[in-house]
């Protein structure tokens, strides 16, 4: 019977889960790739800015992204000194899905693929909708929620936006993390 425990704690000390997050608040973020909706390979180097906010989305689920982005007041307020990188993972959801959608909705930002969920799991992403903010130095400075609740007559935190603010203005982000709440991502088989 020891035998068996101390495996099965060896087992569980040398196994990483299968969706470990490499990036954490305060970290650098390395590089990774997306594609555009014309199945195009972007490097977050190539397309990152002084400050670039990383978003997960679910095209089937996006009841977080229409009460905040349904006039894309977010990308309208900052696209000129942020960049965006808006990104579905969900393995069940095409490219074409995706495209059709963005377009119905009226997006003005780019939207990307995260083909077989890489990127997101390198963020750790576990529901949608997850926002990330870098700094100019690639540091994550911000993970979490877009704002603290689904209904916009409820919301009390603004989170994503005063990260952006803060670091616009050169100050620190005081709420570095929350907790993003929403639909699990789809992943293709392991």
């Amino acid at each position: 019977m020891k035998v068996f425990r101390l495996a099965a704690v060896a087992l569980a000390v040398t196994c990483q889960p299968v969706f470990a997050q490499q990036f954490r608040p305060g970290a650098s973020v390395s590089d990774f790739t997306v594609q555009d909706m014309n199945q195009h390979s972007f490097n977050y180097k190539s397309v990152k800015g002084n400050v670039t906010v990383v978003m997960f989305f679910p095209r089937a689920v996006l009841f977080p992204m229409r009460s905040t982005f349904g006039e894309n007041s977010l990308y309208k307020d900052f696209n000129k000194r942020v960049k965006f990188i808006v990104v579905d993972s969900n393995s069940n959801e095409s490219i074409d899905e995706v495209r059709t959608y963005a377009k119905e909705v009226g997006f003005d930002f780019p939207v990307y693929m995260d083909v077989n969920n890489e990127v997101a799991d390198r963020f750790g992403v576990m529901a949608t909708t997850d926002t990330f903010v870098m700094d100019a130095t690639g540091v994550m400075q911000y993970h979490g929620y877009i704002e603290d609740a689904l209904n916009p007559s409820r919301t009390t935190k603004r989170a994503l936006r005063l990260a952006i603010e803060s670091l616009l203005d050169g100050k620190p982000v005081e709420m570095a993390e929350t907790s993003a709440r929403g639909c699990a991502i789809r992943r293709g088989k392991q």
